[in-house]
């Protein structure tokens, strides 16, 4: 495979912006699920394939007698076809949360004729139609549903091993089967990968506001859940983690409240589309540092909203390296798509999608010599400050790298002493997009990303 130096650059700069060690360049999977209803505003040739592994077409369901129900679901082939021309798979989402749909899932595996057909009618849909597996979204199973739920899966697996190459299998599974839902000996044998859920933590349905998708937590604080928490529940019950993918969202919650953790008298989803832009409408933008998460508060302190953004992003896509994880989940394609652009995809895909499987070595000896902070404000439509922080003294650059990798400025290159320093970068000459920015010095690269938002 021939490895050019832009994409060499991008999937080995992100690890490092969270933190600095020895580091191989190796691809995670990054799953974005494509809901059937966006492709007006969000049409096969809007996806940016390249920051992708897999893509995930929703929704079909299974009717009781297990034939499929397509209705609100429009099939594609011009998707499929494009992703495969850029050596993305794609499978067909057979589920999702519907209080009417949904509960056919549990009439339909227990009836034995009834979930031969459907398995016979899922395999013959994806060879008809290209596609190269079947992720199963049944939302949920009642623990009583485990024999049968069982039994599908492994006939699953069967009829998908008659096909050649095989069809995968997956499922989005919540983020804690804390009531055994599963068979999780059977489960981890038969499926290629789980997408856990993490998102929804808090929202409408809670007291307090929350992260929507925190990546680290306490029972005391952070009580309706958390990344890790969830990665630790599934390991333990045996899952190995590259089978384990977990879930980011690309939308975020606004709660009727003063604070994080406050008292909340509802809440409402945002896509990130919609939030982006209040950071230039006199929000706030805060960073909660036990869970890893930005949130922004309004001018009159009566609104909280939880999102992710490229700093969180960065963090997570870390620890699952960190972790040894399978990749991401995302929900939704299209949610950050912006005059052109898709920051937080482009985040995801700068983190985790790698082109080479040769040993990079970022450096050698613990990060000592300087530490470089996010941004701020990020995104930002007018000017943003960096500021890094100098152990130890010597020649250092800062330069800042467009989304092709090339260099658009250097915004310091001299001696420094030990010390704190601040840049402050003008966004007058910058297209809306995502860039890099780059410390180096004494032996070390570190590299965060920036959002430009007009």
């Amino acid at each position: 495979m021939r490895c050019s130096s832009t994409r060499f650059f991008f999937s080995l700069l992100f690890l490092a912006a969270a933190f600095l060690r020895p580091a191989t360049a190796g691809e995670r999977m990054v799953l974005g699920y494509y809901p059937s209803w966006i492709r007006g505003s969000y049409p096969h040739t809007a996806v940016q394939y390249q920051h992708l592994t897999h893509i995930a077409h929703a929704f079909i369901f299974p009717f009781a007698d297990g034939t499929l129900e397509m209705s609100g679901f429009a099939h594609y082939p011009e998707l499929i076809q494009t992703a495969h021309q850029h050596g993305v798979k794609v499978v067909i989402s057979v589920g999702g949360w519907d209080l009417v749909r949904t509960p056919r899932f549990a009439t339909m595996v227990a009836d034995p004729t009834a979930r031969t057909r459907f398995v016979s009618n899922l395999k013959n849909f994806c060879q008809t139609y290209g596609y190269d597996g079947a992720d199963i979204d049944w939302e949920y199973p009642a623990p009583a549903d485990r024999p049968n739920a069982t039994l599908l899966f492994q006939e699953l697996r069967a009829a998908f091993n008659t096909v050649m190459p095989p069809l995968s299998l997956s499922i989005a599974a919540p983020s804690g089967d804390w009531s055994g839902r599963y068979d999780w000996t059977v489960m981890k044998e038969v499926l290629d990968w789980i997408g856990i859920m993490t998102y929804d933590f808090y929202g409408s349905w809670t007291t307090k506001a929350g992260p929507n998708s925190a990546l680290y937590g306490t029972a005391a604080t952070t009580d309706q859940g958390w990344i890790d928490n969830s990665m630790a529940h599934y390991r333990a019950k045996g899952i190995p983690a590259e089978k384990l993918l977990f879930g980011i969202p690309f939308y975020g919650w606004q709660f009727n409240a003063t604070t994080l953790f406050g008292p909340s008298t509802g809440a409402s989803q945002l896509t990130y589309i919609n939030i982006a832009p209040l950071l230039q409408q006199g929000w706030t933008r805060h960073w909660d540092l036990p869970t890893r998460t930005p949130f922004l508060v309004n001018s009159l302190q009566t609104r909280v909203i939880s999102y992710d953004d490229s700093a969180s992003i960065a963090e997570k896509a870390a620890y699952l390296k960190n972790q040894s994880l399978g990749g991401v989940i995302l929900w939704a394609l299209g949610q950050d798509y912006m005059n052109g652009q898709q920051p937080l995809l482009a985040s995801l895909g700068a983190a985790l999608k790698a082109t080479t499987s040769v040993p990079i070595m970022v450096g050698e000896t613990p990060p000592l010599a300087f530490e470089l902070s996010q941004n701020y404000p990020n995104p930002f439509n007018a000017q943003t400050r960096i500021r890094y922080h100098i152990t130890r003294g010597g020649a250092y650059t800062l330069r800042l790298y467009d989304p092709l990798g090339r260099e658009v400025d250097t915004l310091a290159e001299f001696t420094h002493q030990p010390g704190s320093y601040e840049v402050t970068v003008s966004s007058a000459t910058l297209p809306s997009g995502v860039y890099l920015y780059r410390l180096t010095g004494g032996g070390f690269t570190l590299a965060r990303t920036m959002v430009v938002l007009r």
